[in-house]
């Protein structure tokens, strides 16, 4: 009995996806090409599937992708053609990275190194995370991978180790290291080429624009300094403004969490 009833909400779910599609496919506005129109309900369909998700995400993607090029929406080579860009791979080796530096502990270790040497209080702590995020992003193109991935589970398991956890405990030390990270994390996404995957979209916009070559030296030049500033000013704010409960964290430098 227990199968039936685990199969109606996906099936509920596909229904969801697929019907609108449908619906979208069998009208066509006045003027517009059919051709045209079909893409739209493919990508209706699969912009449902990712909201509803009745299978995984990258799934529903290939489905999709298979969908225009098995029913003659578009020829299987102008379907595939986005994935040729290597910008579209970019996020993808960028997760990769950011797994093998979890596998192996990498991430780990760098940011321990940093709240060894500055840890000794919960800024001092927040700019050792950050810092982490600095060394990793000059590598890893994908603030998602980089920070979601490495650096906010470190923050959460010393916000932990000091017993401060989301609600009544938030404000002892977790609110202040996660909000720290967050509002700095937007100023090293701007300060590396591969800070984040949109980074080498502008830098290709620009050449083909107005034929100025933004390679990973000459960003990282001249983003530096207002980077570093931007930083510094960012962290004392937030101190300032939303300080931690807890303001020395020794523990912390000495390896204890």
């Amino acid at each position: 009995m227990s199968a039936p009833s685990a199969e109606r909400p996906s099936l509920a779910r596909w229904a969801a996806v697929v019907l609108p599609a449908v619906a979208v496919a069998l009208y066509t506005p006045p003027g517009v090409p059919r051709r045209s129109w079909l893409p739209l309900a493919v990508f209706v369909a699969t912009i449902l599937g990712l909201m509803l998700r009745p299978m995984p995400g990258g799934a529903v993607v290939l489905i999709a992708v298979s969908a225009l090029a098995l029913l003659g929406i578009m020829p299987i080579t102008e379907a595939l053609s986005g994935y040729a860009d290597p910008v579209v791979w970019l996020p993808v080796a960028a997760f990769f990275l950011a797994r093998a530096m979890l596998k192996t502990g990498l991430g780990r270790r760098i940011a321990f190194l940093f709240i060894r040497a500055i840890g000794h209080s919960s800024l001092g702590l927040g700019y050792a995370l950050v810092s982490t995020d600095l060394v990793l992003a000059s590598v890893i193109p994908s603030n998602g991978a980089r920070t979601g991935g490495i650096v906010f589970p470190i923050a959460k398991s010393l916000a932990e180790a000091y017993e401060s956890r989301p609600g009544p405990t938030a404000r002892r030390l977790g609110a202040f290291l996660m909000t720290l990270v967050y509002q700095c994390e937007v100023i090293v996404c701007a300060m590396f080429l591969t800070g984040q995957a949109s980074n080498v979209l502008i830098a290709k916009f620009a050449k083909d624009t107005t034929g100025l070559d933004l390679s990973y030296t000459t960003w990282f030049v001249g983003a530096i300094v207002p980077g570093l500033i931007s930083l510094a000013v960012v962290g004392l704010i937030l101190y300032r403004a939303f300080p931690p409960e807890i303001r020395h964290t020794p523990a912390a430098r000495a390896g204890e969490p």
